[in-house]
């Protein structure tokens, strides 16, 4: 009993039930009769080919063009290679004390700057491992987060790191045409050194001073008793806070203005800036400084020299201190004219959490502790000789 395939086929059960494929073509049984076992096996051999190489095309092909589409992908985002530039030298930064310029260069595969594309920028605070710093809230924060064009493929900026550690900037670049490229870098800050020595002083004073009321209060008073003026000092010296600054906005211009969320010392907070159109400027196309000063410390802690916008600009701002700032933004128009909007805002402090303080104040006790046994054992060997 013989039935057909769509591929005009046949398929002939012999008496152990295994089924062997014959070219079932009339015209072929009509002149030849029968087909002999040689030719059985050559048409079952065909069939199975033509049917293999059917179904591997099938295979094939889909996964050879999602290889080529990832293969292509991955070439074209690493054919865009990114450099960063700071000056000065990481090695000669300290926190909180000179802005650093910074500067990203993103070149093709040929090694010429891109023409044209876009830089996603994202700085990422460093998280202290025992010592807190000037700014707890800073700490393992975002920073910033801004979208500034490229122009000859660069892109620069001013920024004052606030606090000691590692910084990591994360970086992506956008082309016209959709080919993207990212890569992180690491900024070291390094602490003050005036600051080292003056902990290194503060430590030793207080070491001193355990010394001290281990040598008075040896005889007078229990060991219990002996550690307790030390520990209420280092109590109320750790009580001490500053107060805030406080402050009001000021008026911003009519044709371009700034809008500012309230900012806090614990959070971002958005900064845009919009100029509208007018008669000579419907594109509002102009070129836009834009900078952001600590006016109690009289330092620039943020700045954008003349990029190219097109009617406004947004970035995201952490102010790590609670302080007034003042932000200001000049926009350059086409035919030469300049308008410019300032702001100034005062920065809500919070309080920083008691956890920031519990690792510098046991290390400051256990120095304490260290004088008071120093002073007590040679008050007794003093007394005993």
């Amino acid at each position: 009993m013989a039935r057909r395939n769509r591929f005009g086929a046949g398929f002939i059960h012999d008496e152990v039930g295994h089924a062997t494929d014959v070219v079932g073509h009339d015209s072929l049984d009509r002149s030849c009769g029968s087909l002999s076992c040689g030719s059985r096996c050559d048409a079952q051999f065909s069939a199975r080919s033509s049917r293999g190489s059917l179904s591997l095309k099938y295979f094939f092909a889909p996964a050879f063009f999602i290889l080529c589409i990832l293969c292509g992908a991955s070439v074209s985002v690493q054919n865009i290679t990114i450099y960063l530039k700071t000056s000065p030298v990481p090695e000669r930064l300290r926190p909180f004390s000179e802005p650093a310029s910074l500067s990203l260069l993103a070149t093709g595969v040929d090694g010429k700057p891109l023409a044209s594309g876009w830089f996603n920028l994202r700085l990422q605070a460093p998280q202290p491992i025992f010592f807190s710093t000037d700014f707890p809230f800073a700490e393992g924060s975002t920073l910033t987060e801004l979208r500034l064009p490229l122009k000859a493929g660069k892109v620069e900026w001013k920024y004052n790191f606030p606090i000691r550690g590692e910084y990591r900037l994360l970086v992506e670049v956008v082309t016209p045409d959709g080919t993207q490229s990212s890569k992180t870098f690491t900024i070291d800050i390094r602490e003050h050194r005036s600051k080292w020595l003056l902990l290194a002083a503060f430590m030793i004073g207080l070491f001193g001073f355990g010394v001290l009321a281990g040598r008075i209060f040896t005889h007078a008073l229990s060991r219990r008793a002996g550690a307790l003026p030390a520990i209420c000092f280092a109590s109320l010296f750790f009580a001490l806070s500053s107060p805030t600054a406080l402050a009001q906005a000021g008026p911003a211009p009519p044709i371009t203005r700034l809008e500012i969320d309230p900012p806090s010392a614990d959070k971002l907070a958005r900064i845009r800036w919009v100029m509208e159109a007018d008669g000579g400027n419907a594109s509002r196309g102009a070129l836009l400084s834009f900078a952001i000063t600590h006016i109690e410390k009289k330092i620039t802690v943020f700045a954008l020299d003349r990029i190219p916008v097109e009617g406004e600009f947004s970035m995201n701002f952490h102010f790590v201190d609670g302080a007034e700032h003042r932000v200001s933004a000049q926009a350059q128009l086409p035919g030469g004219r300049w308008v410019r909007s300032e702001q100034v805002i005062s920065v809500s402090g919070v309080e920083p959490p008691g956890s920031a303080m519990l690792p510098a104040m046991g290390l400051f006790l256990v120095v304490i502790a260290l004088g008071l046994g120093v002073g007590r054992w040679s008050r007794y060997h003093a007394s005993r000789s």
